[in-house]
């Protein structure tokens, strides 16, 4: 008879399938099957004693062995099945962090999307005024300069026109000094 070798394998199965950071130096399930494995020839050795008088039947005192074999075994699948459960426990508290933490950088990077994302909107209304601006400055500067030349024509033709009034002037001044002058040469010429 050979007790619970299906519990056996699946508990070797748990202890293979730890993840892969934890080693088999740490793995606390590894010593305790191989301790159940020794249990179990144990077992096996005390169940195949036949040391009774009445022939081939085993003894109280072999039947004893033999169940105290059996509760061995029985309080090592207990450890065994405590030591799983605990693997569990961590895995799982593992596996909730790691999600947590990955919940938590997820978070961080949507929102350092959407502040980056405000932020280009930000920069792209800003553009959009800096090159608004710039446009009524160049419409400014075109008037500007439109009324500067305006200016410079206006002040050009008044400087012309005093220029030709002043040449008009002198022209007229020469004139007249020259007909007063054809006045008193002809009156001194008498005297």
């Amino acid at each position: 008879m050979k007790p619970l070798l299906p519990f056996l394998f699946l508990f070797s199965f748990a202890a293979h399938a730890q993840t892969p950071t934890d080693s088999l130096a740490t793995d606390p399930l590894t010593p305790l099957i191989k301790e159940r494995e020794q249990m179990v020839r144990q077992y096996e050795e005390a169940n195949a004693q036949r040391n009774s008088l009445f022939g081939n039947k085993p003894s109280k005192k072999d039947l004893e062995e033999v169940v105290a074999a059996l509760k061995g075994i029985i309080r090592k699948d207990t450890e065994i099945v405590r030591a799983v459960q605990a693997a569990t426990l961590r895995r799982t508290a593992n596996i909730l962090a790691e999600n947590q933490q990955v919940k938590q950088q997820v978070t961080v990077a949507r929102s350092d999307q959407s502040s980056t994302q405000q932020r280009f909107y930000d920069l792209e209304n800003q553009i959009a005024n800096l090159q608004l601006r710039d446009k009524q400055r160049q419409k400014k500067l075109v008037e500007l300069q439109a009324a500067a030349e305006e200016a410079i024509e206006e002040r050009t033709s008044r400087d012309l026109l005093a220029a030709g009034l002043a040449v008009l002037s002198l022209g007229l001044l020469g004139y007249v000094v020259k007909l007063r002058g054809q006045q008193l040469t002809p009156k001194r010429r008498r005297k």
